[in-house]
């Protein structure tokens, strides 16, 4: 009789912890037996295992997990991106990410599907080490992206987009970010050479989603909404009627002058029988001065008596909570003979400035096909349609007078400034009126591609891809009437730009292994390039109605001019790699590519590129149970530069029909003898066929490395670039006249910097699954050479110049500030002109005793002393929470807002102020660091000078995000393979220096304010 053990019957599904989809083809296997499984089509599976046994789960690019058997298993996979090895993009091929030997970041996309921002690359700001994005708070705003720091002068300083191989300059702010599948920023110049001319900021490739196998047609569906609004922390403190009243008597007493006369002129009466007391210091008889302020005239501030005294919030007058949404839907479908994704998105962001917003729609479609085993044909292609309405008016919002109305008494007409106010313009008004002035552009973005692979490994790809946009804005100016400021004619600016960028790479790759353990990839190839730009401008004047639908240049009755231009350059390029991989332990490369520009003249048209690079993985030679992976490599490689405008090189001239003889030129150009023309050409910019390409050559040496059975990971970096022959087009003496404005070769500049990024990650015993990361990153840049004849363009001082002073680019000079004056004598003694009691006291730097333009001094360093982030991703079960902070260090702020916050002169008088000032310095107030109040500026106090540089250090929480994954059990009755739903916050805290007085460290001058934002997000699949 033979006994047979008690069987078990196990059902389980495995899934992707990452995003909750199923795994098809995962390995069931009973531990120590051949008996075993795979998953289906929904990661579901089923096995008869002995009582007791235990179950390993396993599936390529995730962490193998084993577990004791029961009769129901949930089971979450881990990746093991390492294990996977992961395959990257790089240029004009794909690399082992293991292989990277230059400085590559691969950038996780996953911040981008939930973040509220129109352009997808504001969601990485902080997030890689060395690449510096700044943005503002518009509805239609997009990033600005540096990578290592400033890369040129007055040429882009823009890093190369590369999406689905098609290269771009242009704005992201039409990209669909669900549509992105992976992103890689190239930072040094051996990983970014192969792009040659355009590559000297850096590159990001980006590659979009494709079709899956799968035996039916995967849709998913994501939705998100967002709240956005002012934070108190980014609110600048202006003066209420009361507070402004008191401010400008303060200033007229100081001066010893009547505040009831000095008030008047702005439309204040301060003997008014009833009204708002104020008490102001009189430093004359030492006590305090009680008034009472109202309006002028019974209450109005005008004398047409339309505009009754007000305390008028402008701020809040032109605020709203602003609400975005976005929506995506996609299918996708892949079996071994086709692959097919089809994407539709929509963004509609309403600004927190009233009748501002941004709309965009953009479809998709990705799809390849394979002939038969030789050839594949594809194609990546997006159609994008986008309107905005941008209108920042917050200057005027901050400046206008708080005691003027919104409106006038009529309930319908916009007031405005007075008598002796500033002539600000209604600052609702001025967003009122440009509400019909949307800028509507379509966007035409993609490639086509045929792969021909006749024997293995060997693959010949032509690639063309099109960039094309076309955009329309009808700019109506209204007319109105608001007192002192006034619009009598109704204009109209009709613009209309197309661009054409095509691009058509033809590659051949060949992979092949010599004696096993030596691994070759070879790349050659050529690409074409042309751009092609054409604009028409209508300017017109005088409309009988102020219609939106009639106000078109054909309507017009007074003046009309007509401006067209069309430009554009060309771009050839050959290019070679080799890649070398010996047994996984060395890794090498060369890269070499040239360049020919229209841009250049015929004797330097062409440029060439050449790259470098060297790896070695340390962990294949020397073995440690601890050391999972780990790569030493270093590089060295040479990038060009050859954005400037497209007619540098060239003499200019501009045609003048001037009959007045003041404006009317008469050029004798061709040396003809008759230079009696009443009108003719001016020159604008004198030719330089000299002119060559700006070329950096990048060191950099780094680290990768994965530790402690795949917990513990990171990258370190550190990078010289020194950038020649920068291409700048400095100002210029007036000795040389007109038309002396001219493209040079000229400064010399160098970066130097290391970048960190650490991370650890763990699932615990009870289930808790963290990955926390951080990075640091700090750069250095000084000019090390300036020509003789542009030292005088760039900040300098009577001593040094930017190269003799080693400060880098961007720095500035300016008057140091000691203090305060606070005794006639000391002002006696000053040696400062103008200088007065409570006033700013200058730093006599070089000693003689009196204060002249040669005792300036450097005051300002734009570079910070390093920048950080800080990134926290938690789970349990179903639940996740991400959390990331981001910040720098000790940067220097160049606080403009000082000069209206705390100074009532140097901004026009009339205009309102920031409430500082109410604690400024008086006889009675001795103590006070600002400045006293004068009724004028005599003491030219509004000069650069250290009392306007703060410690702009910072951190802000970025994002706080809390997110529910329901179990696919459920999910399975609706038919359903995944869903999210979470909620999520940016911008919700800013530590910030307590010496810097400004709101925002990241927004100074406060042109459009960060906006504090809440989303709720749905993510589902089917």
């Amino acid at each position: 009789m033979v006994l047979q053990a008690q069987s078990l019957q196990v059902e389980g599904t495995v899934i992707s912890k990452s995003d909750g989809e199923p795994i098809i083809g995962a390995s069931v296997l009973e531990k120590g037996t051949t008996n075993g499984t795979i998953t289906d089509l929904d990661g579901k599976f089923s096995l008869s295992v002995k009582q007791g046994a235990e179950i390993v789960i396993s599936y390529v690019g995730f962490k193998t997990q084993t577990l004791k058997a029961a009769a129901v298993l949930h089971v979450d996979l881990v990746e093991d991106t390492e294990m996977l090895q992961e395959v990257v993009v790089t240029g004009y091929t794909t690399q082992r990410k293991a292989d990277l030997t230059g400085s590559v970041a691969v950038v996780s996309t996953d911040a981008m599907k939930t973040a509220p921002d129109p352009d997808p690359m504001k969601a990485l700001q902080g997030k890689v080490a060395g690449m510096t994005i700044t943005t503002n708070g518009s509805p239609s705003g997009t990033a600005t992206v540096r990578i290592r720091g400033i890369g040129s002068f007055n040429s882009s300083q823009d890093p190369l987009y590369v999406i689905d191989g098609v290269p771009t300059n242009m704005s992201l702010n039409s990209l669909n970010a669900n549509d992105i599948e992976s992103m890689q920023v190239l930072k040094d110049a051996a990983s970014a050479s192969i792009y040659g001319s355009r590559a000297s900021n850096g590159v990001i490739i980006i590659t979009t989603k494709k079709g899956k196998k799968a035996d039916k047609v995967k849709v998913d569906f994501s939705a998100n909404l967002t709240a956005q609004f002012y934070s108190s922390q980014s609110l600048m403190d202006v003066c209420n009627s009361s507070e402004y009243a008191t401010a400008m008597a303060q200033a007229a007493l100081n001066d010893g002058l009547d505040p009831v006369a000095y008030a008047n002129i702005y439309g204040l009466d301060l003997n008014a029988a009833s009204g708002t007391p104020i008490t102001v210091w009189n430093p004359q008889t030492n006590q305090y001065v009680n008034y009472t302020v109202n309006g002028r005239y019974d209450g109005f501030i005008n004398s047409k008596k339309t505009m009754r005294y007000s305390d008028t919030d402008w701020l809040d007058e032109i605020s709203r909570v602003g609400f975005s949404q976005n929506y995506d839907l996609s299918l996708s479908h892949a079996n071994d003979k086709h692959s097919t994704m089809f994407s539709l998105g929509y963004k509609k962001n309403n600004g927190i400035l009233k009748y501002t917003d941004f709309e965009n729609i953009s479809a998709r479609m990705n799809s390849s096909y394979n002939i038969n085993r030789y050839v594949t044909i594809g194609e990546n292609f997006t159609v994008t349609y986008s309107s905005q309405v941008d209108c920042a008016p917050m200057e005027n919002a901050l400046k206008m007078a708080p005691t003027v109305p919104v409106y006038e008494t009529d309930g319908t007409t916009f007031a405005g400034p007075v008598g002796g106010m500033s002539d600000r313009q209604n600052p609702l008004r001025e967003l009122y009126h440009n509400k019909d002035n949307h800028l509507d552009y379509w966007r035409l973005f993609g490639n086509g591609y045929v792969d021909i692979k006749p024997f293995k490994g060997f693959v010949f790809r032509s690639n063309f891809g099109i960039d094309t946009y076309n955009s329309l804005i009808n700019s109506m100016t209204h007319t109105f009437h608001s007192d002192i400021v006034n619009n009598d004619i109704a204009k109209t600016t009709l613009t209309n730009k197309n661009e054409v960028n095509w691009t058509w790479s033809n590659t051949i790759n060949y992979n092949f292994k010599v004696a096993k353990k030596h691994d070759f990839n070879v790349l050659v190839g050529s690409e074409l390039s042309k751009q092609s730009s054409l604009e028409f401008g209508a300017y017109s004047e005088g409309y009988a109605l102020e219609d939106v639908d009639y106000m078109w240049p054909n309507a017009a009755t007074g003046v009309m001019k007509n401006t067209g231009a069309k430009v554009g350059y060309r771009l050839a390029s050959f290019f070679g790699k080799i890649d070398y991989n010996f047994d996984d332990l060395v890794l090498a490369s060369f890269t070499i590519r040239q360049d020919g520009s229209s841009r250049f003249g015929k004797g330097h048209r062409w440029g060439t590129f050449p790259a470098a690079t060297l790896g070695l993985r340390v962990s294949k030679w020397i073995k440690a149970s601890w050391m999972d992976d780990w790569k030493v490599r270093l590089s060295w490689g040479q990038t060009g530069n050859q954005a400037i405008d497209n007619n540098a090189q060239f003499g200019l001239y501009v045609v003048d029909y001037g009959l007045d003889r003041v404006t009317s030129t008469a050029y004798d150009l061709y040396l003809q003898g008759s230079g009696t023309f009443p009108s003719g050409y001016r020159a604008t910019q004198l030719a330089n066929p000299n002119l060559k390409w700006e070329s950096a050559t990048q060191y950099n040496v780094g680290t990768d490395f994965t530790l402690l059975n795949g917990s513990l990971y990171g990258t370190i970096d550190g990078y010289v670039k020194n950038v020649g022959d920068m291409l700048i087009n400095p100002a210029y003496l007036g000795a040389i006249g007109e038309g002396g404005n001219s493209w040079l070769n000229g400064p010399s500049l160098r970066n130097w910097g290391m970048e960190f990024n650490v991370g650890y990650r763990k699932s615990l015993a009870c289930g808790l699954g963290l990955d926390v990361s951080a990075n640091v990153d700090f750069f250095r840049n000084k000019v090390t050479y300036l020509p003789s004849t542009t030292t005088g363009a760039y900040a300098h001082t009577s001593r040094e110049n930017l190269v003799e002073s080693g400060m880098p680019y961007g720095s500035s000079v300016g008057y140091i500030v000691e203090g305060l004056y606070q005794t006639q004598e000391e002002v006696d003694k000053s040696g400062q002109a103008n200088a007065r009691v409570g006033g700013l006291k200058y730093k006599d730097v070089d000693g003689n005793g009196i204060i002249t333009q040669d005792d300036q001094e450097w005051i300002y360093n734009p570079v910070p002393a390093f920048s950080y982030g800080l990134n926290i991703a938690l789970n349990y079960k179903n639940f996740d929470l991400t959390m990331f902070w981001q910040g720098v260090c000790d940067q220097d702020v160049y606080n403009n807002q000082k000069a209206q916050t705390d100074f009532w002169s140097i901004v026009d008088a009339g205009s309102n102020k920031g409430n500082r000032l109410l604690g400024a310095w008086n006889t009675n107030n001795t103590s006070s660091t600002i400045p006293a109040l004068t009724t004028n500026n005599t003491a030219d106090e509004g000069r650069a000078s250290s009392y306007y540089v703060e410690n702009g250090s910072y951190m802000k929480l970025r994002t706080l995000q809390f997110g529910y994954t329901v179990p696919t059990t459920f999910l399975s009755k609706f038919k359903m393979t995944s869903a999210r739903v979470y909620v999520s916050g940016q911008n919700l805290l800013t530590i910030k220096s307590k010496s810097l007085t400004c709101p925002d460290p990241e927004n100074p001058n406060w042109n459009y304010p960060l906006a504090t934002s809440v989303s709720f997000g749905l993510q589902i699949g089917f």
